[in-house]
């Protein structure tokens, strides 16, 4: 673990991003006053380029969900979501945790980390949309700029004390973590988070505001907040890790449901993707697949009626259990009754990828991307096949537009990179893994690409030209975390 790193930026988790505390002193109606005195501390832009940097070295410290279904949906979500928020510049940075805890955080500069534990334990697209629409406030009311001023004469020592056990809860789970966070002091815990708690309601103040713009319900955000109270009783002495740091009260409870009453009432959606999304989750997170799959089946078995998510379970299951003539039979049937459904369309690809019938799920990709251009799950899986038929130039094409879209996102380039490979492109390889390299954190590895790509482009004035350019960019980036 690079304590350094998570010393100079985890206060973001402490003092900006979601502590999801209740407020007891603040008035709720207050507006946040922005004017000069948060952006004296912290500019937007320095903002941005931390944020940036801190995402990278997340990648570097934590498993990250890669899966190109689930990562699409809340994607899209967090964007729905952020149009109708109160953010200027919606330019949000996401990052799907590979963890079954429930969790998020809003990090300076646009970031979003999520981890897959909401797709587990949201009972409806409301709920996880209240969650993201939260995150989205504390980034709108630039908490961690404000939050940064007032921390300007804390104790150094103190507060590394307390980032340091943050960390190891982030990092090495939650027992261990909060072992380490009891060691510090109380007195001193509670001065951090004072300020915390005061920005915890406003966010879900105007988070609802955010739901409701959506078209969401905005009681969605209460309804969640209960049902983790209700958790609790089960769990004896130690409730789960996201309650001992979000503690929800009654009076937070009740608070959210007063102020949902005064915004536009909406039942909650009902979401087939989100049904498909949450089940798709649950087999990536299942422990013992084969039990799993007799669930379902039970379940199956018991309705009256055929249930979409049941039957796309089953064949995630089957095709974890590698059962893959179920899988393909179960898919097949979703297909047929769906034919246009991305979802069912990219499962039967990476089925039929799994089988070794790599020119079969091209065809199919293909197809769909006639009606779905540049369909961003399409796109990636259709070059992923291009690539293991030999068909990297395509392939390159791809995803290279891919890229024009979402940049920054480490599957594209690796997916790149190994068209490259195949291609016998040594350039384009290093080019590529720079970047991928770079997105996790190892800036010193992706300088070092760069350098081997370089006397292959000697030749390519403009290529060359751009290389430099990015290795001085990338040498810069490295003091983006000093502040």
């Amino acid at each position: 673990m690079n304590l350094q790193f998570w010393i100079r930026t985890i206060i973001w988790l402490v003092l900006a991003s979601s502590q999801w505390l209740v407020h007891t002193h603040a008035s709720a109606d207050e507006l946040p006053k922005l004017g000069d005195a948060s952006s004296s501390v912290i500019s937007a832009e320095q903002e941005y380029r931390i944020g940036r940097a801190w995402l990278r070295q997340l990648r570097a410290q934590a498993p990250i969900i890669q899966d190109p279904l689930i990562h699409d949906y809340l994607y899209e979500l967090v964007y729905r979501l952020a149009s109708n928020s109160d953010l200027q510049n919606p330019q949000i940075e996401m990052v799907v945790i590979q963890s079954p805890d429930i969790n998020a955080f809003a990090v300076p500069g646009g970031v979003m980390g999520l981890n897959g534990g909401l797709l587990l334990n949201a009972r409806s697209e409301d709920e996880l949309a209240g969650v993201i629409a939260h995150e989205l406030a504390h980034l709108s009311q630039r908490h961690f700029a404000r939050a940064l001023e007032r921390s300007q004469n804390t104790s150094w020592a103190t507060l590394a004390a307390l980032l340091a056990s943050v960390a190891i809860a982030a990092t090495a789970g939650g027992d261990a973590g909060m072992a380490a966070l009891a060691t510090t002091q109380a007195a001193a815990i509670e001065s951090q988070l004072r300020f915390s708690r005061s920005n915890e309601q406003e966010a879900d103040r105007v988070g609802m505001q955010t739901l409701a713009r959506s078209g969401m319900n905005p009681g969605a955000m209460a309804d969640f907040f209960e049902a983790l109270q209700r958790s609790m009783r089960y769990y004896g002495t130690l409730p789960p890790e996201f309650l001992l740091t979000h503690p929800v009260t009654e009076s937070r409870i009740t608070d959210a449901r007063t102020r949902a009453a005064q915004l536009p009432s909406r039942p909650n959606s009902t979401s087939l993707e989100f049904a498909l999304m949450k089940m798709r989750a649950q087999i990536l997170f299942a422990q013992d697949t084969n039990a799993t799959i007799l669930d379902l089946q039970t379940q199956r078995k018991n309705s009256p009626q055929i249930l979409e998510a049941v039957e796309y379970g089953l064949a995630c299951a089957y095709r974890k259990a590698n059962q893959l003539d179920l899988a393909l039979k179960n898919i097949n049937q979703l297909v047929e009754y769906r034919p246009q459904r991305i979802t069912y369309i990219a499962t039967k690809a990476e089925i039929l990828g799994q089988m070794g019938r790599y020119d079969e799920a091209a065809t199919l990709l293909k197809g769909a991307l006639k009606y779905s251009p540049d369909n961003f799950v399409l796109s990636t899986l259709y070059a992923s096949s291009l690539i293991k038929i030999k068909q990297e130039d395509e392939a390159i094409n791809i995803l290279r537009y891919q890229l024009t879209q979402r940049e920054t996102l480490p599957l594209l380039w690796n997916l790149l990179a190994e068209a490259h490979g195949k291609s016998n492109d040594r350039l384009g390889v290093y080019q590529a893994k720079a970047e991928y390299y770079y997105l996790h954190g190892r800036t010193m590895s992706a300088i070092e690409q760069l350098q081997y790509a370089l006397p292959l482009a000697e030749k390519q004035f403009q290529t060359a030209a751009r290389i430099n350019a990015r290795m001085e960019e990338m040498r810069a980036s490295l003091n983006d975390l000093n502040f």
